[in-house]
């Protein structure tokens, strides 16, 4: 992905990505390393979504910021 807005706001949406995925955890959300790929990532785990509809619910999110 070329600019990750969700890279770039990391540090500031933790509480935003708790509210809107309650399935992942503060360990999840809180790591200072965060991404769109790392989020896709957690959501497919968590969720048990496959890859595609991991980055679709990224991208969704990501527009929102």
């Amino acid at each position: 992905m070329g600019n990750d807005r969700i890279m770039e706001e990391w540090t500031n949406i933790p509480d935003r990505l708790r509210r809107r995925w309650r399935k992942l955890t503060n360990e999840d959300v809180r790591r200072p390393d965060g991404s769109s790929e790392y989020l896709a990532e957690r959501l497919q785990q968590r969720y048990g979504v496959d890859r595609r509809e991991a980055f679709l619910q990224v991208y969704e999110f990501e527009s929102e910021l």
